[in-house]
């Protein structure tokens, strides 16, 4: 038998403020319509209703009854291992049919018997069994052998069957709390009839699909009444006959049991007789003796009928004293089983809820992560695209803009030469430093090319045996004119035997010259450069740039080698674009080198750098 599963559109009532379906009339379908044509679940399978109710319809011992008994049966048809895999597919069943996923649940789970469970969940559980065994009699079969637990044979073995089926609504509210009303009409030794019915509460999770279900509670349930006799007393299972079934449209179940009598015990019953009948006889013989006159009859009736009499008072009261005193003993037990089952419960409730409210933070989270995932995959596409149009354009704005400096360049080379005929002095300082300003334009410009190249992955290094001294000195030689111009002192320390270094000899000149140039132009006039080169011990030489400047703010040095990132420090003259920074340690990143800046405000600043040796 196939499996129906949840799939299409379908019309689901709304929990209402009280965790039940808003209804009106309602047409109740025959018991052949099961609840699996339901495709979801309405209702919450644990945990607490929207209304902060606790779902307590059936106790954690009924569905374990239900998990065990369908791995037993398929077990024992088709080996240990499918009836461990029955246990997963009815998980995996009953987890397509509950919406949220903070509700699924686990074989772990299932067999938790202080777990509790909203009524339609068991009926969907029942209904997969039976799918799942393949036996039309499962819910019979299971109340029959696994309803009536050992811990209740064991503590039902001091009390008679009358009694146990006398307390029977009592012990039936344990299975089913607050969603079935049990009552007793006549128990005898040897005879019961009991019934049970929905609450309302429980009529409404079932909707129009009440027969079914009452059909499947209505098997387990007097099967596991009618295994009493034999699990606790070894009597046999009592026979059962139904008298009325909700699942054929009445009102409540009811069924009449019969089991054989449970005997008095014997041996105290023949020596209570034979002392009540020795003490008659000796009574006879005493009034015979001094009543001779007396007949037989009338001494009989004297004697023997109060003897009985006595007998019999005597034996009443003696049973109603220990039907007292087990009742007594049943309801202390009973209270504190119950008391103690009460309190575990509740904590296992709690920590359902608690449970279930992680499961909907867990998938909550989940959900904003994989949002969040998807917005940033989408924003770092749009990024990546106007990065690309970024660089496109700096490049062609960049070599669009360069020429027309370099042509302006030329002429205003050519008039400082006179090739246009004598300047005044005013001339001559105007065009100065617009021949100053075209070379800070072609610098930046540069700059903005070298970063865009970097970004875009289309610098390669041509990798050579570098020699670090040489590099330096060159770098110093290129920049003194404008150390000199500021009266500046540049200096360096080199050992005299230092391996070379794995790298772009062109780009490790760069590096160097961005760093004086940087120094040079934050450096007030008289101030020092000094650059040093040290080994270090892990086949690394790093080189230090330090300067007497004005130094770097603590806030701003994590900054400084960010693109377009500009220092307070210093004046507007020495502010550049915020690029040579940027492109420095991108260089030396290329290098799988590493760089940082150490700084004291009003002392001057290091920028420190490694490369790994050759």
């Amino acid at each position: 038998m196939s499996e129906p599963v949840a799939t299409g559109s379908f019309p689901v009532n709304r929990e209402s403020a009280s965790g039940t379906p808003a209804s009106g009339s309602m047409k109740l379908l025959s018991k052949k319509h099961s609840i699996l044509e339901r495709p979801v679940m309405q209702f919450r399978p644990f945990g607490v209703t929207p209304d902060g109710r606790k779902i307590r319809d059936v106790s954690g011992i009924t569905i374990k009854a239900n998990v065990e008994y369908l791995e037993e049966v398929v077990g024992k048809k088709n080996g240990e291992a499918a009836g461990r895999q029955a246990i997963e597919r009815l998980c995996d069943s009953l987890n397509t049919r509950i919406r949220d996923p903070s509700y699924h649940v686990t074989p772990e789970f299932l067999q938790n018997i202080w777990h509790s469970y909203s009524y339609e969940f068991a009926i969907y559980l029942g209904e997969f069994c039976i799918l799942i065994s393949e036996d039309p009699n499962f819910q019979f079969e299971m109340g029959k052998h696994k309803f009536i637990s050992p811990v209740i044979q064991t503590l039902g073995r001091p009390f008679s069957v009358v009694q146990i089926f006398e307390l029977f609504p009592r012990f039936g509210e344990k299975f089913a709390k607050d969603s079935l009303r049990f009552s007793v009409r006549n128990v005898t030794n040897g005879s019961a009839v009991l019934g049970m019915t929905l609450t309302e509460h429980v009529a409404q999770q079932f909707g129009p699909y009440r027969n079914r279900c009452a059909y499947v509670i209505c098997q387990a349930s007097k099967a596991g009444l009618l295994a009493v006799p034999q699990l606790v007393h070894h009597l046999g299972f009592a026979s059962v006959r139904d008298l009325r079934c909700m699942a054929d449209g009445d009102e409540s179940c009811e069924w009449e049991f019969h089991w054989p009598a449970q005997p008095l015990s014997e041996t105290r019953g023949w020596v209570v007789t034979g002392t009540v009948a020795c003490m008659s006889i000796l009574a006879f013989v005493y009034v015979r003796a001094m009543h001779p006159e007396w007949s037989w009859l009338e001494t009989s009736l004297r004697t023997l009928i109060p003897g009985l009499a006595s007998w019999f008072i005597w034996n009443w009261y003696r049973l109603k004293k220990k039907v007292e005193e087990q009742k007594t003993l049943l309801k202390e037990q009973v209270d504190s089983v119950d008391a103690r089952h009460e309190e575990l419960r509740e904590a296992y409730l709690e920590q359902e809820r608690t449970v279930v409210e992680l499961r909907t933070l867990n998938a909550e989270l989940e959900n904003r992560i994989l949002e969040r995932t998807r917005s940033l995959a989408v924003a770092n596409e749009r990024l990546r695209e106007l990065d690309e149009r970024k660089s496109a354009f700096v490049s062609i704005a960049s070599h669009e803009i360069r020429t027309p400096l370099t042509s302006i360049k030329g002429f205003v080379e050519n008039m400082l030469t006179g090739v246009t005929g004598d300047l005044r002095e005013r001339q001559v300082l105007y065009l100065t430093r617009v021949k100053y300003n075209i070379d800070r334009l072609t610098r930046t410009l540069n700059d903005l090319l070298d970063l865009s190249r970097i970004e875009a992955g289309h610098v390669a290094l041509r990798l050579t045996d570098v020699s670090l001294t040489e590099v330096t000195a060159e770098a110093l030689d290129n920049l003194r004119p404008q150390a000199e111009e500021k009266s500046l002192v540049l200096e360096a320390t080199t050992p005299s035997q230092l391996a070379p270094v794995q790298g772009d000899r062109d780009k490790i000149l760069q590096i160097l010259t961005n760093l004086i140039h940087n120094a040079i132009k934050f450096t007030p006039s008289s101030g020092r450069i000094s650059i040093s080169l040290v080994p270090l011990q892990n086949s690394t030489i790093q080189v230090c740039v330090a300067d007497t400047g004005c130094g770097i703010a603590p806030e701003e040095a994590p900054n400084v080698f960010d693109r377009f990132y500009r220092s307070d420090s210093g004046t507007t003259e020495t502010r550049g674009a915020g690029l040579g920074l940027a492109i420095t340690k991108s260089l030396v990143d290329l290098h799988r080198g590493r760089i940082w800046v150490e700084s004291t405000v009003g002392s001057g600043t290091r920028f420190y750098f490694t490369l790994p040796a050759g």
